[in-house]
C-alpha cells in the first residue's frame, strides 16, 4: 500500500475520532454552547503536513463522516471540508509551522475560511438547518476556541511518525 494511502486512512481514522468527539463529549466543555471543532484544526495539520492531495481526500471523507452524524443536507461538510483541505495543502513544505503562532494564525483562518464557505453554501442552496449561523457571537467564540487549541494540537500530532516532516536525506 503506497504511503499517500497510508496517510489518507490515518487521516479519515483521526478525523472519525475527532468528530465522534466534537458530537459526544464535546457537549460538556461547550463556552456558551459552543464547541471547538477539532476536525477542522486536525485537517489543516494534516493538509499542511501532508500536501494538497492527501488534504483534500481526507477532508472529504471527514466532512462525509460529518454529514452523516448531523443535519445539513449530504454533502455540505464534504465540500467544505476538502475545499480547506486542498487549499491548506497549497502550503506545504512553504513554511514552517512549528511555532507558536503559526498554528494559531492557520487555524483562525480555517476557520473563517469555513464560515464563509458555510455561509455561501447556505445561502446558494437555501439552507436553513438549526445552527447555521456563521457570524453571530457564537461565530467568534469558535474561532477563539479553535486558536488556542491550534498549538496544543499541533504539538500532539507532530508526536505521530506519519506526520514527521522528513530531512533533506530521507526518503
Amino acid at each position: 500500500m503506497s504511503s499517500d494511502i497510508k496517510l489518507v486512512l490515518l487521516s479519515t481514522a483521526l478525523l472519525g475520532i475527532a468528530i465522534l468527539l466534537q458530537s459526544t463529549i464535546f457537549e460538556y466543555i461547550a463556552i456558551g454552547g459552543v464547541k471547538p471543532d477539532l476536525s477542522l484544526i486536525i485537517l489543516v495539520f494534516i493538509a499542511i503536513r501532508s500536501g494538497s492531495m492527501v488534504g483534500q481526500i481526507s477532508g472529504f471523507a471527514g466532512g462525509l463522516i460529518q454529514d452523516i452524524l448531523s443535519l445539513p443536507p449530504l454533502g455540505f461538510y464534504s465540500l467544505i471540508r476538502t475545499i480547506v483541505g486542498f487549499l491548506y495543502g497549497l502550503i506545504q513544505g512553504s513554511m514552517f509551522v512549528n511555532s507558536l503562532f503559526v498554528p494559531i494564525l492557520f487555524i483562525m483562518s480555517a476557520t473563517l475560511v469555513r464560515g464563509v464557505l458555510s455561509w455561501l453554501i447556505a445561502m446558494i442552496f437555501s439552507i436553513t438547518a438549526g445552527g447555521l449561523v456563521f457570524f453571530g457571537a457564537g461565530f467568534w467564540i469558535e474561532v477563539a476556541y479553535n486558536s488556542v487549541l491550534a498549538p496544543f494540537l499541533f504539538a500532539l500530532l507532530n508526536l505521530l511518525k506519519a506526520y514527521k516532516i522528513k530531512d533533506k536525506g530521507e526518503v
